[in-house]
């Protein structure tokens, strides 16, 4: 299994999506951390599950995305390395992620 590498960016997007599921469903809340957890696992045994994303941007080649099991408007995005895989962004559908990824990554 490949080592998990989990950037700030991601590790806010989290921290944001759980305070949000909190404040309406804290055991809710707790299942998607666990289910985020199980799933950066899953991509760490078999990185290429997850599709490509499009981009023309040079620096966003590479960038796979997948979903949080149960939980599949949550996306992962995400780079395969040799001995790892970096977790970039965890964002929701809803929001603006072309926007996002273009900025931040």
């Amino acid at each position: 299994m490949l080592r998990i590498v989990v950037s700030e960016p991601a590790r806010l997007d989290l921290r944001e999506h759980f305070g949000y599921l909190a404040e309406s469903d804290y055991d809710k809340a707790l299942d998607f951390f666990d289910a985020a957890r199980q799933t950066f696992a899953d991509l760490a045994r078999m990185p290429v599950m997850g599709s490509a994303y499009p981009s023309s941007q040079e620096r966003l080649k590479g960038l796979r995305k997948w979903h949080i099991k149960g939980f599949k408007r949550y996306l992962v995005f995400y780079r395969h390395q040799p001995d790892s895989i970096e977790i970039v962004r965890v964002l929701y559908g809803a929001q603006d992620i072309r926007a996002l990824l273009d900025r931040d990554t």
